[in-house]
């Protein structure tokens, strides 16, 4: 007798030993349409993916300016040319200060066409940035810096929106599968092992949106596209999940979503790229080095 719904202990244990059914949602969708009599049990994770523009994205780095006990604290500090704001931490005497980059921040040059979005980009693509720090004694330092200089250097989404997860007519009974992302769900981000933190900025029962974080030390640039907005150009993040189909009507959610979403035309570059990242995640996940979280708990007590 087959039970109503599996436990994430379960799915890993498969993982584990080889033996679970991982599929892309491309795949997903190919054998709902082969096989109408699909059910949960033959299918353990869907492994999905999106392009999420970085408009709602911002970078914490410890950034290296001078040797130690140089000066005291940070009033301002520029990362090429882009506003950066100095955290709270007095690692200043050390020479360090933690900052924050935003992706839509501007920088100060005449043409406009650079942003934090940029930087972020550049920073995972290991070129040199420049740095301009004000001191609250009044003197200016200018250095240099590349990604494998610093010692902390980790992205934040804050509001990621997958669309494909959340369809158009959505109604209650829809949702069942954005209850198994909760956080500390796994994910990755750019290609790097990341968290799922909670609810993003933009956020309701039926319209998900959620906040992330990942270390940028292993993300892969080529994960970044340029897209344009309202706003001119800007940048994307490549984020993929992995959805473990617990029960019957998870599966039936998904492939609901999945359907509605497949139907809407989407550019050829960001398809395909949403679908190397699917299946990307799904090896790593059949090679057993991504495994689901481990706590096990009720669909309904998931955020």
């Amino acid at each position: 007798m087959v039970s109503e719904e599996k436990s994430i202990t379960h799915i890993n244990n498969k993982i584990k030993n080889g033996g679970a059914v991982v599929l892309t949602d491309g795949e997903f969708l190919k054998e709902i349409q082969k096989r109408s009599s699909l059910k949960f049990p033959d299918v353990d994770v869907v492994t999905t993916s999106c392009q999420a523009t970085t408009s709602g994205t911002a970078a914490m780095l410890c950034v290296p300016v001078t040797g130690r006990g140089v000066f005291t604290r940070a009033k301002k500090i520029w990362l090429n040319g882009v506003l950066g704001y100095p955290g709270p931490a007095p690692n200043e005497r050390l020479g360090l200060v933690d900052t924050l980059i935003f992706a839509d921040q501007m920088a100060n040059d005449k043409q406009g066409n650079y942003n934090g979005a940029r930087l972020i980009w550049d920073i995972i693509r290991r070129k040199e940035v420049q740095v301009e720090c004000l001191s609250v004694e009044g003197n200016t330092y200018e250095t240099s810096f590349t990604l494998d200089q610093v010692e902390f250097a980790r992205m934040y989404v804050y509001n990621c929106f997958f669309s494909k997860l959340c369809a158009e007519n959505k109604t209650s009974s829809r949702t069942s599968h954005l209850k198994t992302i909760r956080a500390g769900s796994k994910i990755l981000l750019n290609r790097a092992s990341g968290i799922v933190i909670g609810c993003g900025t933009h956020s309701a029962p039926q319209s998900r949106s959620l906040s992330l974080a990942a270390d940028m030390f292993e993300m892969d640039p080529e994960d970044i596209k340029e897209s344009e907005t309202d706003m001119g150009m800007t940048t994307t993040n490549s984020v993929a999940l992995a959805i473990p189909v617990l029960a019957e009507e998870v599966l039936k959610d998904l492939m609901d979503c999945l359907m509605e979403e497949r139907s809407q035309e989407t550019p050829d570059n960001i398809h395909n790229l949403e679908k190397d990242t699917a299946e990307y995640l799904k090896q790593l996940i059949k090679a057993g080095e991504f495994l689901l979280i481990s706590s096990d708990m009720n669909l309904n007590n998931w955020f």
